[in-house]
């Protein structure tokens, strides 16, 4: 698949092919994570935007990005020799603690929907 992107047959850039391609190959990795926690989170964000909950979200987003999410990717990004591969893991944590603290918000209010209706 990277050939359709980078020629790998130009002898003068074989090295930075195969950088990139190196690089590009552990962030899929992340990407992937990535990928699960962020659509939990869009799907669960609508959830409470459907039960008028929009505010405390708002709230949980942001202090799992700024003060979770943001912190950790500069620290393994600067700090550590994961270099790239940190920063993204940084943002994964970000996103995989909204996720979370999303969903037990929703399991919160929606048990007190149930309570209440039954």
């Amino acid at each position: 698949l990277p050939h359709l992107y980078l020629d790998t047959s130009n002898l003068e850039n074989i090295g930075d092919v195969n950088e990139v391609i190196s690089i590009a190959s552990k962030l899929l990795i992340v990407a992937g994570f990535f990928q699960v926690f962020d659509g939990l989170q869009a799907v669960v964000l609508g959830a409470l935007r459907g039960m008028q909950d929009v505010n405390i979200p708002a709230l949980i987003i942001f202090f799992s990005y700024v003060l979770l999410g943001f912190p950790t990717s500069y620290f393994l990004g600067f700090y550590t020799e994961l270099s790239i591969v940190g920063i993204w893991i940084g943002l994964l944590t970000g996103l995989f603690s909204s996720s979370l603290f999303l969903f037990l918000r929703f399991n919160i209010l929606s048990k007190k929907l149930i309570k209440a209706n039954a």
